[in-house]
């Protein structure tokens, strides 16, 4: 009669200890699926190449339906060589937020010995392979900073920070970009882009580039992105604080693209480079713009023939539903805003702008 009741006591302790175990497990499995951190996967942000790492983490969000992958401080060096993909260092997929510890504690940056090879930091997965809006989306980029390195003489052919093809659902938000060789953001055939309250501080000269493009997925296939004429729509560029040597900063039309429903308001534009001339806001001649808010941007030009606002379209390609207001422009510049070739009615008003000679 003892053993039994010994038994069953047992059987009970073994029981309660196990289901602890398993609702405790369950709880873990359940916190994990929705957020991890960079060190569980080994990105211990030491400075050392931690692409294996970052991509581990991702992946598995991925696989749970996604989450959220904290970076902690430290500095994160990603490469090409132990990169999934042949184009870019990080793959983003669906459902994803990346979220560092702050601008300046969080650092992304290109491995040095890289510094020359072309390929962007941060992609979203499915660029190459998904037309339309249909690859991955629903992605948080936020408080970090992201890098290519020290100022080289030889910038590459292609170095976008953060890429963007065939996107749906992005906000970009509080991230700082240094030097970079082409674009800090790149907005390719997306839709429903957000970048805001973010910070560039460009000193590389990457003339013939922009720091931020909005641009259809057609004749650019340098970084891999599926060419299928996807249009962008509805982006959105507000409360940053750029200071670029780009020769067009914000860039809202390339290449041929429609691009459709854009916002650029309050944000801080310091064309930096003395040299040669710069478009502070503004787009290619054979591209269309339906339908614009440029409001309230604050507007310095260092150059005797550079722009703040520039919206010019050859014959084939349309202005349309443009309001310009409340805009502050001053330094050195040839004018304040150019808009020609119009098809349809823009809105100008309250355009402030100032022009000085600096002793």
């Amino acid at each position: 009669m003892m053993r039994i009741k010994i038994s069953i006591i047992l059987l009970v302790i073994v029981w309660f200890f196990t289901t602890g175990i398993s609702d405790l497990q369950a709880k873990l499995d359940r916190g994990i699926k929705n957020t991890v951190t960079s060190n569980m996967f080994g990105a211990s942000g030491d400075g050392t190449d931690q692409t294996k790492a970052i991509q581990s983490a991702l992946d598995y969000l991925e696989r749970v339906g996604g989450g959220k992958l904290i970076l902690g401080k430290g500095t994160y060096l990603l490469s090409i060589a132990k990169s999934i993909h042949s184009k870019a260092c990080i793959v983003i997929p669906a459902g994803v937020i990346i979220e560092g510890s702050g601008m300046g504690v969080t650092i992304i940056k290109r491995i040095s010995s890289e510094r020359k090879q072309n390929g962007v930091l941060l992609v979203n997965k499915g660029y190459d392979t998904k037309g339309g809006y249909k690859a991955a989306g629903n992605i948080v980029l936020r408080n970090f900073t992201i890098t290519d390195g020290d100022v080289t003489s030889k910038p590459r052919t292609y170095g976008d920070l953060i890429a963007l093809g065939h996107a749906n659902n992005v906000l970009i938000e509080r991230v700082q970009s240094l030097n970079h060789d082409q674009h800090f953001v790149d907005i390719c055939g997306s839709r429903n882009i957000t970048v805001r309250d973010s910070i560039s501080n460009n000193l590389q000269d990457t003339y013939g580039t922009a720091t931020i493009q909005v641009d259809r997925a057609k004749n650019l296939g340098i970084w891999g992105l599926l060419l299928d004429g996807t249009n962008p729509k509805n982006i959105t560029i507000e409360n940053n604080k750029i200071n670029s040597m780009s020769e067009l900063v914000l860039q809202l039309g390339h290449d041929q693209s429609i691009a459709g429903d854009i916002r650029v308001v309050k944000n801080a534009i310091n064309c930096l480079n003395k040299a040669r001339a710069q478009i502070a806001i503004g787009k290619d001649e054979d591209t269309s713009i339906l339908t614009a808010n440029i409001k309230d941007n604050q507007i310095k030009l260092n150059n005797a023939n550079s722009v703040g606002v520039n919206l010019v379209a050859n014959t084939a390609n349309r202005l349309e539903n443009i309001s310009i207001a409340g805009n502050t422009i001053t330094g050195k510049m040839r004018s304040a805003t150019i808009v020609g070739n119009s098809v349809a009615s823009a809105g100008f008003e309250d355009i402030l702008y100032s022009h000085y000679v600096e002793v």
